[in-house]
């Protein structure tokens, strides 16, 4: 089954390269980066929000009412393709239209006959993941900057200082979910 999901991801991968996207995003969450991060939610281009929402109601079957959102939580950490054309996001839409028709019809046929519904996300499990990610991420930096001199100019001090306070904003909020579920802990036991 593994191979078969990695076969699509690697289709709708290339998707995106073909409109002009990096080759590790998926055209979800290319379509989640503009409309949940790269612009003020009241910015968004109308053409994003239409992009969002066909997706969004291709996979509902599946993934739920957000699935270009969770595809971007998934691809966060990836570059994103910056300064697109009016060509590219054309031919984006074609691709989004010849693709999610078939697909949505497929999905929503199976959802119908209940073979098929909604994932619950897991946010423990998705976190979790995430961070582990990012933890071997800059394990692979520390590694790199012990192997090798590097400069530090302006732009990488901005970028570790953005770093460490992202970094102390993650452990300020695990603190404070530690700390409630401490006192919720302590409340039930009184009772």
């Amino acid at each position: 089954m593994n191979f078969f999901f990695n076969t699509l991801i690697s289709i709708d991968q290339l998707g995106n390269v073909i409109a002009g996207g990096n080759p590790d995003n998926t055209i979800s969450s290319r379509v989640g980066y503009y409309t949940e991060a790269y612009y003020k939610p009241e910015d968004v281009p109308w053409r994003w929000n239409i992009y969002k929402n066909i997706i969004n109601f291709t996979f509902y079957p599946i993934d739920g009412s957000h699935h270009c959102k969770e595809a971007y939580y998934n691809d966060a950490g990836e570059e994103f393709d910056e300064g697109i054309s009016d060509i590219t996001v054309a031919i984006l839409f074609i691709i989004i239209l010849i693709t999610c028709i078939p697909i949505s019809f497929m999905l929503y046929m199976l959802y119908a006959f209940n073979i098929v519904s909604p994932k619950k996300i897991n946010r423990n499990d998705n976190i979790k993941r995430r961070l582990r990610m990012a933890e071997a991420k800059l394990k692979g930096v520390h590694t790199e900057l012990n192997e090798y001199q590097v400069d530090v100019d302006e732009e990488l001090d901005s970028i570790i200082e953005e770093t460490q306070k992202t970094i102390e904003d993650i452990a300020k909020k695990i603190n404070g979910i530690i700390r409630l579920n401490k006192r919720l802990e302590h409340f039930k036991d009184r009772k």
